[in-house]
């Protein structure tokens, strides 16, 4: 398998990217002092880390647009001998706006030739680079940064893979700022990404609640960051039935553009009805960290990536049996196995879905965008920045177009009919 770069950008990035260098650390026993355990996780150890002299190991992770705040935090953290100092890129001019224009443009005019020269670095010290993965909010103050940083890596490595973990805001909550910045972002995801996880702090919250831990974003975060390691747990470690994320978005996307993937993660009990546990953790209302309201339990495609020794076949029946599928797409699912079960949590079972209910979710985001735009609220803070209004055309036609593609896909599931449900879910959040 090859290397993977990850590029976490701004506060809320940066520090999913530090949760996950803590449990990375921990996976591959890099703390463990007895040299006969750790050997046997270094096998694909060079995937995340760069291998130093004296077995030392580097983590191959850039921290971009950090706050004073975040940098500090990482350097005085137990896992400061794991980060090459040079790429901790600190926030070049504060963005006191908020807004995805001016995080944008300070990219451009100063953060950009840095960023790329690093990551030139990174990528000529790996023997074969298999991508980068973005860690970013598509809303917060560095959504600019991360956004023109995707189109940038397209242009610049458009062989190379491309995925992302973007953090969408919750809608209920979310204001008039927060919307046109999330559109943006969906704009280049849309366009330049192989694949995008979509989580929801929303549904993170529900999801905290239910097992009575306290809702904060440091415990959002720590979830998401669970999730990143199991999603590349089979690149990292041997596994009965390995793959990649080339391998889990072949099997996932139907259509280029449909690449926004759901997921939800669990550890799991083999000693109660598993099978059981398998079936409730792909309904969404259940488990699912990218929606907070109902939704329904009907997927394009989906897939089982597990962390267990035993039973994979076992797994691979269950996913076979479950009853949410597309008929137009025979066998659309996929399981990925990997061997070594995840260190503090024991058995783990990750559900990765192409949700056909996204389109819902992104019409309703598209709607708030408009509704805001047509009445021209809050479009000069943008347009002082340097943006044209044909910029918030675009963004909007082509969240229009993605939301109808979604809509031809699913002409045959009678819920894109639902008129009725439509107006109530936008009634809810208006």
């Amino acid at each position: 398998m090859g290397e993977i770069i990850q590029l976490n950008f701004g506060d809320i990035g940066n520090n999913i990217g530090y949760q996950y260098l803590q449990k990375l650390v921990d996976d591959h026993y890099l703390d463990e002092k007895n040299n006969s355990i750790r050997d046997q996780y270094k096998q694909k150890i060079h995937v995340s880390f760069q291998e130093l002299k004296n077995q030392q190991y580097q983590f191959r992770g850039i921290f971009d647009n950090s706050s004073d705040q975040s940098i500090n935090q990482l350097l005085i953290s137990p896992e400061c001998e794991y980060i090459n100092n040079d790429l901790l890129l600190s926030q070049r001019n504060r963005n006191q706006s908020g807004t995805y224009s001016n995080s944008q443009i300070n990219f451009r005019d100063q953060g950009a030739d840095e960023l790329f020269e690093k990551l030139r670095h990174q990528i000529e010290k790996c023997d074969r680079v298999f991508g980068c993965h973005f860690v970013h909010s598509t809303y917060d103050n560095s959504s600019g940064s991360s956004g023109q940083a995707i189109n940038y890596y397209r242009d610049r490595y458009s062989d190379k893979f491309s995925s992302s973990f973007s953090l969408i805001p919750n809608i209920v909550s979310t204001n008039t700022i927060e919307i046109y910045n999330t559109t943006f972002s969906l704009h280049q995801l849309i366009e330049n990404c192989d694949v995008v996880m979509l989580f929801d702090y929303g549904a993170l919250e529900k999801q905290l609640l239910k097992i009575r831990q306290q809702c904060n974003f440091e415990n959002y975060n720590n979830v998401i960051a669970e999730c990143l390691l199991q999603i590349n747990c089979s690149q990292r470690f041997p596994g009965h039935q390995n793959g990649d994320l080339r391998k889990l978005s072949t099997n996932l996307i139907p259509f280029p553009r449909i690449h926004f993937l759901t997921c939800a993660f669990t550890p799991i009990d083999i000693n109660q009805d598993w099978k059981q546990q398998i079936n409730n953790l792909s309904i969404p209302d259940n488990t699912y960290l990218t929606f907070h309201d109902v939704t329904r339990n009907l997927y394009f495609t989906q897939a089982l990536i597990t962390r267990c020794n035993s039973y994979h076949l076992d797994f691979q029946q269950s996913l076979s049996t479950l009853q949410n599928k597309l008929g137009w797409i025979p066998d659309g699912e996929l399981h990925m196995n990997c061997k070594i079960e995840n260190r503090s949590l024991g058995k783990t079972v990750m559900h990765v879905g192409n949700h056909r209910d996204l389109g819902l979710s992104f019409k309703l985001h598209g709607e708030l965008f408009t509704a805001s735009f047509r009445r021209k609220a809050f479009l000069h803070y943008y347009l002082q920045d340097g943006m044209d209004e044909m910029e918030f055309t675009e963004a909007e036609s082509n969240l229009n177009d993605f939301v109808s593609e979604y809509q031809d896909c699913c002409c045959h599931a009678s819920y894109y009919d639902e008129e009725e449900y439509n107006e109530q879910v936008y009634e809810e959040y208006i």
